[in-house]
C-alpha cells in the first residue's frame, strides 16, 4: 500500500510540495532572525547594500553629473535675471549719480560696486552686453562718459 501512494505523486507535484515547503522553512528563518533589519529596511530607517556591486561610485558620479547639470541650467537662468536685475540698476546708478552730481571717479566707484554684486554675470556671456548697456547709458551723461574697455575693465577692478 505504500508502494502505491508513492508510484500515484508525479515527480512534479513532489518537487511542488518540496519548494513550497522549503520556501515556508526560509521564510520563517528569516521572519525569526532578521525581524529588526526587515523593519527598518521597510521603514526607510536601513538602505539595502550589495558588495558585489559597484553601483555606489556609478550612482554616485551620475548623481553629481545630474546635480552638476541641473545647477548649471538653473544658474544659467539665474544669471539671466542677474543680468536683467543688473541692467535696471546701471540705470539706475547712472540716473542717481548724475542727480547727485558725482566725480567721474566716484560713478566709476558706484558701478564697480554695483557690478561686484553679480559674479556670476561677470564669468557669462552677458558680460559684454552689460558693458555696452554701460556705455551707451555713459554716453548720456558727457561727465560720464566710458568707452567700452573702460566698461569692461569695471569688472575687475577693485573699488578705490
Amino acid at each position: 500500500m505504500m508502494m502505491t501512494m508513492f508510484t500515484n505523486v508525479s515527480w512534479g507535484s513532489y518537487l511542488t510540495a518540496v519548494g513550497i515547503l522549503l520556501l515556508i522553512w526560509y521564510l520563517v528563518l528569516i521572519l525569526k532572525f532578521y525581524s529588526r533589519d526587515l523593519r527598518k529596511l521597510f521603514s526607510g530607517e536601513k538602505k539595502l547594500n550589495f558588495p558585489l556591486v559597484k553601483k555606489t561610485s556609478n550612482k554616485l558620479e551620475s548623481q553629481r553629473h545630474q546635480k552638476s547639470l541641473s545647477s548649471s541650467f538653473s544658474e544659467s537662468f539665474d544669471t539671466l535675471e542677474d543680468a536683467e536685475e543688473l541692467s535696471t540698476r546701471i540705470v539706475q546708478v547712472v540716473e542717481e549719480s548724475s542727480q547727485m552730481s558725482l566725480s567721474k571717479e566716484q560713478f566709476q566707484n558706484y558701478l564697480k560696486m554695483v557690478l561686484e554684486e553679480y559674479p556670476y554675470v561677470k564669468i557669462s556671456s552677458l558680460r559684454e552686453n552689460i558693458s555696452n548697456l554701460i556705455v551707451s547709458e555713459s554716453e548720456k551723461h558727457p561727465q560720464f562718459y566710458l568707452t567700452f574697455d573702460q566698461a569692461d575693465t569695471l569688472w575687475e577692478e577693485t573699488i578705490s
